[in-house]
């Protein structure tokens, strides 16, 4: 019997669509040779199924609650709402899955869009009852289907089976654990290439001005000893003529 109780702010309605569901979800796995309905820790069911392909599925339910507003006697009230999740599970043991050892997986598998609506109970049914048969359910599924067909060695290290394709474990927990300081070291990597291209342009630009500069002064030098007006002892003294070979030598270098 499942021990879950709604929330107190459900309707009368809602609660007995819930209780009717979850009598219907017991029903279903009475009715199969090929399911248990045990309990998990929120006290939600927990059904295991044996496919027609020989492979085990487990369907666990929780309870998530949200924050939400309802109107109550004319008033606002905040409740913890609930919100339905599904997990699937899947093997090609049982054990597999009682003992979620390495060779158990995760199949990335919902209710239909149209049975979302329905009560909890129905739903999980729905997906027991797709599971059991999940032979003829893979032909449009087909993650399902690639799923049935991966010898039990190649599920360990498998994290899910989704509509993306393979997930490894691998894949998901090193980029939990690493992502982070991959990113950071990758950070300090493009700076640090970034500053030592700084630092070559800027010695290489001060190369290039202190050659610029030299061939200038050595330029200046040719200029001064062939200008006669070098000659004069007093040729420094007149800011006029120097404003001219100033002049001169700017528009030479050109």
């Amino acid at each position: 019997m499942i021990a879950w109780k709604p929330p107190g702010h459900w309707l009368k309605a809602n609660r007995d669509a819930y209780a009717r569901s979850m009598q219907f979800l017991e029903t279903i796995v009475a009715g199969s040779t090929r399911m248990e309905l045990k309990l998990n820790h929120q006290s939600l069911p927990r059904v295991f199924i044996q496919g027609a392909s020989r492979r085990w599925y487990c369907v666990d339910t929780y309870a998530h609650y949200i924050e939400d507003y309802i109107d109550i006697d004319g008033e606002y009230r905040e409740v913890k709402e609930v919100r339905w999740k599904m997990n699937i599970d899947a093997a090609a043991w049982k054990s597999d899955l009682v003992e979620r050892n390495p060779f158990a997986v995760s199949l990335c598998m919902h209710p239909r869009q149209r049975s979302m609506n329905l009560p909890v109970g129905d739903q999980v049914a729905a997906l027991a009852l797709a599971l059991q048969n999940d032979k003829t359910t893979a032909m449009r599924i087909p993650l399902l289907a690639q799923f049935i067909v991966s010898p039990r060695k190649e599920l360990k290290g498998v994290y899910q089976f989704s509509e993306e394709g393979v997930i490894l474990e691998e894949e998901v927990y090193h980029e939990e654990e690493y992502e982070g300081d991959d990113d950071l070291e990758a950070y300090f990597d493009d700076e640090m290439w970034a500053l030592c291209q700084l630092h070559e342009a800027e010695e290489n630009e001060r190369q290039a001005a202190s050659i610029e500069d030299q061939q200038y002064d050595a330029w200046v030098q040719r200029q001064e000893s062939e200008n006669e007006v070098f000659r004069s002892p007093n040729w420094h003294h007149d800011d006029e003529q120097i404003w001219r070979l100033e002049d001169t030598l700017r528009k030479g270098r050109r």
